[in-house]
C-alpha cells in the first residue's frame, strides 16, 4: 500500500511539474491519490496507542462520556465542539471519522458504557 502512495504522489509531482496544478490530469491523479489516502484509512482506523490522534480521540471520549454523565444528556454538536475547543479536545467531525460513528452513533456506543 505504501508504494502505491509514493507511486501516485511521484506522478502527481511529475504532472504538476510538466501540465501545471490546474490541469485535467493533474486534478484527475489528485483525486485518485485521494480516494487511495480515503481507502487506507477507512481500513486502518486503527491507531498505534502512542499516536497523539489516539490519545487525544481516547481522551476525548473519556470527556464526552464525562458530559454526559453529569449532564444527564449528551451535549448537541454545537455545545460539544466549544467544549473541545476550549479544552484542546477533538471536535465532532474529528470524533465522528475515527469512530466510524455518526453523531447519534457516537451517543449511542456512549450512552451503553455509562
Amino acid at each position: 500500500m505504501i508504494s502505491d502512495f509514493e507511486k501516485l504522489r511521484e506522478r502527481l509531482h511529475e504532472s504538476i511539474e510538466i501540465y501545471g496544478l490546474d490541469s485535467e490530469k493533474t486534478r484527475k491523479i489528485s483525486d485518485r491519490y485521494n480516494q487511495l489516502v480515503n481507502f487506507y484509512y477507512q481500513n486502518e482506523r486503527q491507531y498505534h496507542k502512542d499516536n497523539v490522534m489516539n490519545i487525544k480521540y481516547l481522551e476525548s471520549v473519556k470527556c464526552l462520556r464525562k458530559m454526559a454523565s453529569d449532564f444527564i444528556k449528551f451535549p448537541t454538536i454545537k455545545e460539544w465542539n466549544c467544549y473541545a475547543k476550549e479544552n484542546d479536545l477533538l471536535n465532532s467531525e474529528s470524533l465522528k471519522y475515527i469512530s466510524g460513528n455518526a453523531w447519534h452513533g457516537l451517543r449511542n456506543r456512549i450512552s451503553l458504557k455509562l
